[in-house]
């Protein structure tokens, strides 16, 4: 089978179970199942299965409709039977002389070597004359009637096939959210303004100050007064997941990006599934709790490509987001389709230019929890800290930690 007539069937397959099994899947999960195809190899169809159930599945309901949905569009008759027609490919009606002379042929050459896929269409042929019936069967790689090709237009081009609902931000809870965002501003407080302030470990002499000190030591400097920056609160960027495997843990996580970026205009918020949207504009609308984020496209409810994504942000928004200031959140599952080695070079990135990447995994507070996630062991060395992220009491917990780790307080002033 060449590659585009594999494309072909996997799309068919993705169609197949969006419309006849109620999948939520579509075009991002056609080029998901694609390379992971090209991972696992086309030849094991137990690893292809398994490779397969990881990408098309979102639910526990979806896992155990998933095998028999596989085995009827691979495993089963390929084509549409047609009761009404004659096989293309069977003799006309014979007389029965002619049958008894072939019978008497067949007899005598018993014993001679016989070609094992003639004899069993041989003896299909006769089967089918015998009980009238007629099944015409279409071999995948000839898949290329008008509805299959628009099946598999409409899977790889339409962004309604692969759209999912929109999330909304959650109401319940927001003001216990709010509280926690201000502590963890107020707490995190990394970013050095342009104002100087006494300090005694400064870096700069306060000339003024220590000559009016030195009146009390006869005019001599002996007790050096000295200024630093003023620290002032980080700079925010939160990164949420918004793959079938994670949105519907992702709840808490919205609310406690609309709660960061409503609380601190330096807070700024994305969401990725197969491609990455910004929606800080979105997040700064006061009335935004308890509605849905609008149209995000494949932003949202897709595949993951963590790697892929990350690099884009750094991309395109680096340059303005990511100072030595900023704290960025993670929050992902960590199971990644595409290149780790990009998602290894993201995640370089941002921990070169940033002060610290903080993942948050929806499953991480979980008794037997261990990141064993081919694209969480990737991003492991480069994480400051994994916490995790199911409910208001992670993120309570979150900001006390963050707060403890981050904090730098400013040492008393030697002003009098």
């Amino acid at each position: 089978m060449s590659r585009q007539d594999f494309t072909v069937s996997i799309a068919a397959f993705t169609a197949a179970l969006r419309e006849q099994h109620g999948f939520g899947v579509g075009h991002a999960a056609t080029r998901d199942a694609l390379r992971a195809a090209e991972v696992v190899g086309i030849a094991d169809g137990p690893h292809l299965r398994r490779a397969f159930r990881a990408v098309y599945c979102a639910t526990p309901d979806e896992a155990a409709r998933f095998d028999a949905a596989f085995d009827e569009f691979f495993l089963g008759a390929q084509g549409i039977a047609q009761p009404n027609l004659r096989p293309r490919h069977t003799r006309p009606e014979r007389k029965p002389q002619e049958l008894h002379n072939r019978d008497s042929d067949d007899a005598n050459a018993k014993g001679r070597p016989r070609d094992a896929a003639r004899e069993r269409d041989r003896a299909a042929d006769e089967s089918n004359e015998t009980t009238g019936r007629a099944v015409e069967r279409r071999p995948v790689e000839e898949a290329n009637d008008p509805a299959t090709v628009w099946q598999t237009l409409r899977a790889r081009y339409s962004a309604a096939a692969a759209r999912a609902p929109t999330p909304p931000i959650p109401a319940a809870g927001l003001d216990a959210m709010l509280a926690h965002a201000s502590r963890l501003i107020a707490g995190v407080r990394i970013a050095r303004s342009r104002r100087r302030t006494p300090r005694r470990s400064g870096d700069r002499i306060d000339l003024r100050r220590t000559l009016r000190a030195s009146v009390e030591t006869a005019g001599d400097p002996i007790d050096l007064r000295r200024t630093a920056r003023a620290l002032r609160s980080a700079r925010f960027v939160v990164l949420i997941d918004g793959s079938r495997s994670t949105a519907e843990h992702a709840g808490p996580m919205l609310q406690f990006a609309y709660a960061l970026v409503q609380r601190s205009r330096r807070a700024n918020a994305f969401v990725f599934s197969t491609a990455l949207r910004d929606v800080t504009p979105v997040l700064r609308e006061r009335d935004r709790a308890g509605r849905a984020l609008g149209d995000l496209g494949e932003a949202w409810g897709g595949g993951t490509r963590i790697g892929d994504n990350m690099l884009e942000f750094v991309r395109e928004h680096g340059a303005r987001l990511l100072l030595p200031q900023t704290l960025v959140f993670v929050f992902s599952d960590g199971l990644d389709v595409g290149n780790l080695d990009r998602l290894e070079r993201a995640m370089r990135e941002l921990r070169a230019r940033s002060a610290g990447v903080v993942w948050l995994h929806p499953h991480a507070g979980a008794a037997a929890f261990t990141p064993s996630a081919r694209g969480m062991r990737t991003a492991l060395p480069y994480v400051a800290a994994l916490r995790p992220a199911r409910d208001e009491a992670d993120f309570a917990d979150l900001a006390r930690t963050l707060r403890r780790r981050l904090a730098v307080a400013p040492s008393r002033s030697t002003s009098r």
